[in-house]
């Protein structure tokens, strides 16, 4: 069993991993995510089996669902449509004003404002710039990360600045770890790799555990 599952079983949080609503401080209204109420894209074989919720303009969506083959981008908008994933994964930039939106994000789903069938299963963090990350927002970090069943990040690559997103190599459930300093345009890079792996299993034991609870209920 994953840890975040352990985690809600010894908290007593729901399957999903959502907080108590009461206990949460919701963001107001003039700050809360629209909402998509049309289907995802399907631009692969099959349909996406998460969605990338940017917390923030520039949050690089479109970037980690080009990534991530079997993701979707879903912009700054909750997936409400039941057609394609409510399966989400929070991107935000490691910066704080990306952290404080990826908090806003994470208080509103546990709060219960999300659209019906959402379900949050991770935090990715994407780094602003080479180098360390200043002590500030490491600080803050620790703080919204708290919000998230699993957080995952991804530093800075320049070869982003010099290649054109439909050139990017892609990972596919089940694909090897990349070699080191494989071009991105061949292999996504392994930090790359690692987190989409860490969702796709993310996502399976949530799924185990959701039908086991509905067996458990059947009369």
């Amino acid at each position: 069993m994953s840890a975040a599952l352990v985690r809600r079983e010894v908290e007593g949080l729901d399957i999903t991993g959502r907080m108590e609503p009461a206990t949460i401080a919701a963001p107001p209204a003039e700050r809360r995510a629209p909402i998509r109420h049309t289907a995802l894209p399907i631009t692969g074989p099959h349909p996406p089996l998460f969605a990338v919720l940017g917390a923030h303009g520039g949050a690089a969506t479109s970037t980690l669902a080009r990534w991530w083959g079997p993701a979707a981008d879903s912009g700054l908008a909750w997936p409400a449509a039941p057609t394609t994933t409510q399966n989400v994964v929070i991107a935000a930039r490691l910066c704080m004003p990306g952290l404080i939106a990826a908090a806003e994000r994470l208080r509103e789903w546990h709060a219960g404002l999300a659209p019906e069938g959402v379900v949050v299963v991770g935090l990715v963090l994407s780094a602003v710039r080479p180098g360390r990350v200043p002590a500030p927002v490491r600080r803050y970090r620790e703080v919204v990360t708290e919000l998230a069943d699993a957080v995952h990040t991804i530093g800075w690559h320049d070869e982003l600045t010099s290649c054109e997103l439909a050139d990017l190599a892609e990972y596919l459930p089940f694909d090897p770890p990349p070699k080191r300093r494989a071009p991105i345009t061949a292999a996504v890079p392994r930090d790359v790799h690692s987190a989409g792996a860490a969702i796709i299993s993310d996502l399976a034991m949530v799924r185990k555990a959701i039908e086991a609870q509905h067996d458990s209920e059947e009369p």
